[in-house]
């Protein structure tokens, strides 16, 4: 979820963390599910309830297990697995999802006029994954874009921790920022393919 430039400081400094995981056996797989159904859980139940801060503070801690998971998968004997790699990318979308649906949930409740606008930012951002999926599966490396998961997931949650803190408009301006960054990002990944095969 990391930016690549942050990516080699925050794995020096959670290094020793990682070989404690390790040496209690800790596998990678098991982080992810904790992470990706922690992440489900609190978004699903804080969000709909209207309780964006609190939400906010238990999905960032779950999703923080993103930052060990891939981290204990290289540093292990068994390495990088597919059946882990799937099962991490899954469960990402799944709880993407969770964090859009939470939201939903509760807008919808309250007729709010910004539901429209969160159905077209979580399409469009489910779409940005897809259309990498679908590149790779074709063999076409399909990174970069300006928004890829790790962007949108702070947006996203920023803007609801600063709606359950009362700041007015923070959660229509996190939306719509979501639903145009992740339009324009399909069509960088589209732009990305189409130039690869050409």
């Amino acid at each position: 979820m990391l930016q690549r430039s942050l990516r080699d400081p925050v794995a020096k400094i959670i290094a020793p963390l990682v070989k404690t995981l390790i040496k209690m056996r800790v596998s990678a797989n098991l982080l992810s599910t904790i992470g990706g159904l922690g992440s489900v859980v609190s978004a699903l139940y804080f969000f709909a309830d209207g309780r964006f801060f609190v939400g906010v503070i238990w999905v960032s801690l779950f999703v923080a297990f993103d930052l060990f998971d891939g981290a204990v998968a290289r540093a292990s004997n068994k390495g990088i697995s597919k059946w882990g790699a799937l099962l991490d990318s899954t469960l990402d979308r799944v709880s993407d999802g969770a964090i859009f649906i939470g939201a939903l949930i509760y807008l919808i409740d309250q007729q709010d006029r910004l539901v429209p606008v969160l159905l077209a930012a979580t399409f469009a951002s489910f779409m940005v994954s897809y259309i990498k999926a679908r590149a790779e599966s074709l063999l076409i490396k399909c990174d970069g874009g300006l928004a890829e998961r790790g962007e949108r997931v702070v947006i996203i949650l920023t803007a609801y921790g600063l709606h359950g803190l009362g700041v007015d408009y923070a959660m229509a301006v996190g939306v719509w920022i979501i639903a145009l960054i992740s339009i324009f990002t399909m069509v960088q990944r589209m732009m990305i393919v189409y130039k690869a095969v050409k």
